[in-house]
């Protein structure tokens, strides 16, 4: 159980281990989902003909424009360009003024985090009854996490276990959500339907980025549900993409920023996961009120000049550039599922 205020800042690299891709994998799959092309005026014979049928949802939308081609040409743009980019958020607010290629962008995310959520070690196949791969999973942050989660939480106290931890995630997929649920369920020997309500109802998780629709046990009158990992159709992806946001879009979003930097300005520890440290998201979490913290922090695969500077930007973003911020600062060349087994005990007892 977490005694000290803990929050837990969330990346791509983090979903890795259950099998998602991330980085250049993931723009390669939204470059190839997006080159749309035809053999004639009708028949997909390129890329995802799901997004091609999403395109012919949005046209009555758009009347009295009927040419679907402009998101096409700007889809294909967004193809050719993935190769160039950081990532597709970037591309995104780069683009940000051109209605179709953030249209078409949202989409390309839609389509494949959905497809990642089918093919993840997280994924359940309630049609053929099939249950929770804990086994799956047990090499995951998602395991350690939940076993430093659960220490000491005795099930009469279970309403008590997020008390003091909560999550910003700059993924859009459903995972911490949909593994907590199954976990408590499991573990407390608690109906599924109970661990849901507990997740909604005490977990505090920000996605900063939207994320493609609520499951179907998370409370909402604005946003669309989609199960986990579900067979989506093409005419499913329009409103869920509609519930992704460029970074524009989330710095316009006054409630959610102050929800956010509040997590952040509350925090005694922050533990960056499979985090890339990017500008973009640094500069929006970054918060004025001044408070002493500990951090941790995950590097895998960065160099040492880098990682200097991810220490000084991580620093900047906690506060006041003239006033201690940072009191313990600990990064590591390790995988997220290491890192916690590593750093555990520090990260609970500090």
């Amino acid at each position: 159980m977490f005694t000290r205020r803990t929050l837990f800042i969330v990346g791509a690299g983090a979903s890795r281990e259950v099998n998602f891709p991330v980085g250049t994998d993931l723009m390669g799959i939204i470059a190839g989902k997006l080159d749309i092309r035809f053999n004639d005026d009708w028949t997909v014979s390129r890329g995802d003909k799901r997004i091609s049928e999403a395109v012919n949802t949005i046209l009555p939308t758009m009347w009295p424009e009927v040419d679907p081609n402009p998101l096409y040409d700007a889809g294909r743009a967004i193809s050719g360009a993935m190769s160039q980019a950081i990532s597709i958020d970037n591309y995104l607010h780069t683009h940000s003024t051109d209605s179709l290629v953030v249209q078409m962008g949202k989409l390309g995310i839609a389509a494949s985090i959905l497809e990642a959520e089918a093919n993840c070690l997280l994924n359940v196949d309630l049609s053929r009854d099939q249950s929770f791969g804990f086994d799956l999973v047990k090499n995951t942050w998602f395991s350690a996490f939940f076993q430093m989660l659960h220490e000491g939480v005795q099930r009469e106290n279970l309403v008590d276990i997020f008390k003091n931890v909560s999550f910003i995630t700059f993924n859009y997929d459903r995972c911490i959500e949909h593994y907590l649920a199954h976990a408590i369920s499991n573990y407390y020997r608690v109906p599924l339907a109970d661990a849901e309500a507990i997740v909604t109802e005490t977990l505090r998780i920000e996605h900063p980025y939207g994320q493609v629709g609520r499951l179907p046990w998370q409370r909402s009158s604005t946003s669309s549900m989609m199960s986990f990992g579900y067979d989506f159709r093409g005419a499913d992806l329009p409103h869920l993409a509609e519930q992704i946001r460029t970074f524009t879009e989330r710095v316009d979003d006054d409630d959610m920023m102050e929800r956010l930097h509040r997590q952040i300005a509350e925090a005694e520890v922050v533990i960056y996961l499979g985090f890339s440290y990017g500008e973009m998201n640094m500069q929006l979490m970054t918060v004025k009120e001044a408070g002493l913290r500990t951090v941790f922090g995950t590097t895998l695969g960065m160099s040492a000049p880098n990682k200097k500077v991810i220490e000084m930007d991580v620093r900047a973003a906690m506060g006041h550039a003239d006033v201690a911020t940072v009191n313990h600062a600990y990064y590591d060349d390790l995988t997220c599922v290491d890192f916690l087994r590593s750093y555990g005990k520090l990260i609970m007892r500090g």
